[in-house]
């Protein structure tokens, strides 16, 4: 019988379960060996083995050369060798008729995130069957689907965990990790700074209940767009992150602002949107009117160094957030770190 256990170079203990699974590759976690057997061997070498093993519930992946080509469930040759003429028809067939040819096989390469979604999409015969994994179409091991859920469950517990109590959005420590990933890739990506202008006194005429509902209803506006590679965390209180593709803020921007000012006045009595401002107290405890709320998106086009690092890229986007505010009205404001241009543009 020429069935084998492959061994699998890495680590092969403790869990692995920590990571982004948008970023993790399956091959990063904890592949086990699984067993192989070969597509012309017979049937009954397969029961032979079946029936010398402590475990009759394993799964099978079917080998031609180094790639898959099939599984075999225990389970399901009892169930072809146990009706009336099952050993007489089937006994003597070689693997590659019996096996199931419709399986999961993923590359190691995959994200655990679009791995997870496929082998959620399987029937419910297979919803439990092991994840076969391969190196360029060459057989690498198998994923027990309780490790690829677990790993799931663990980092959705962290990242609401982590997350914004108000809006649901990934928070200070997620958005470090993100931003970290972003620069030692050493790819240009962008980031966005929004800012919500006069939000303060916002707060004093209408009270935070209804600043709230503002901070939640623009979460939402920063999430809306359809865009590749979309990352959008809130630092706390009116401030925002997004990250995204060097290709994508302009037009973000334009349809986050335009959603913004179409929509905010019904944040605002009939007579104070008419109107376009609101008389509160300044910082002096002095009544001032105060325009109505806008956003300041700064736009800062980030193409990672070595020496890069996360903290000098916040100090150096607050200085660029500090001058897109510096101008009235909801607008976005382009600036590149390494100075290669800059970009001003008003709605």
């Amino acid at each position: 019988m020429r069935w084998r256990k492959v061994s699998i170079k890495g680590n092969q203990r403790g869990r692995v379960y920590e990571g982004d699974p948008y970023i993790t590759r399956l091959c990063d976690l904890h592949l086990q060996p699984g067993y192989t057997v070969h597509a012309d061997e017979r049937v009954e070498n397969l029961m032979q083995m079946i029936k010398s093993q402590k475990s009759t519930h394993h799964t099978f992946v079917v080998m031609e050369r180094s790639r898959p080509v099939g599984i075999i469930r225990s389970s399901d040759m009892f169930r072809i060798l146990g009706t009336r003429y099952g050993v007489a028809l089937n006994y003597k067939k070689r693997l590659r008729e019996v096996m199931d040819p419709d399986f999961l096989v993923v590359d190691g390469s995959t994200p655990v995130e679009d791995a997870s979604r496929k082998a959620l999409a399987r029937s419910y015969k297979s919803i439990y069957d092991d994840i076969v994994v391969t190196n360029e179409g060459n057989y690498a091991g198998v994923l027990p689907v309780y490790v690829l859920f677990t790993f799931m469950t663990e980092w959705k517990v962290r990242e609401a965990a982590q997350s914004n109590p108000l809006t649901g959005l990934p928070g200070n420590e997620r958005i470090r990790e993100v931003l970290d990933r972003k620069i030692k890739s050493l790819k240009p990506f962008t980031m966005i700074y929004t800012d919500i202008d006069h939000f303060k006194s916002y707060n004093d005429v209408y009270g935070f209940k209804n600043g709230d509902d503002v901070l939640k209803w623009i979460s939402g506006l920063l999430q809306e767009p359809s865009v590749p590679d979309l990352f959008v965390g809130h630092i706390g209180g009116d401030d925002f992150i997004t990250c995204l593709l060097p290709d994508e803020p302009i037009s973000y921007c334009q349809h986050v602002i335009s959603r913004f000012e179409h929509g905010k006045s019904t944040f605002y009595t009939e007579e104070d949107a008419a109107r376009g401002v609101l008389v509160s107290l300044d910082r002096d405890h002095q009544l001032k009117k105060f325009p109505l709320i806008s956003l300041s998106m700064a736009i800062v086009d980030i193409h990672p160094s070595e020496r890069m690092n996360v903290d000098e890229v916040s100090v150096m986007a607050a200085g660029i957030k500090k001058r897109a505010k510096q101008i009235q009205g909801s607008i976005y404001y382009r600036e590149c770190l390494n100075d290669c241009f800059s970009e001003k543009k008003t709605r």
